[in-house]
């Protein structure tokens, strides 16, 4: 699961700087490609959010305390 969750914040984080060097180079043009790129990562955000709940809920994860 913790393999899981860096992969997504890593494709999280690749995707908005996807956006910005697409917002740089497109200036003035269309800006369908950083608009795809935000949208690729809001979706992969709640697909993350949504997981997590699904996977706290069933168990594979918990809360864990400072320490433990």
């Amino acid at each position: 699961m913790r393999w899981l969750v860096i992969a997504v914040l890593v494709a999280i984080v690749i995707s908005m700087a996807s956006a910005l060097v697409f917002m740089y180079r497109d200036a003035g043009t269309g800006k369908d490609r950083m608009f795809k790129a935000l949208a690729l990562r809001v979706g992969l955000s709640l697909g993350l959010f949504l997981c997590l709940m699904v996977a706290y809920k069933l168990g594979y994860i918990g809360p864990r305390g400072i320490g433990k």
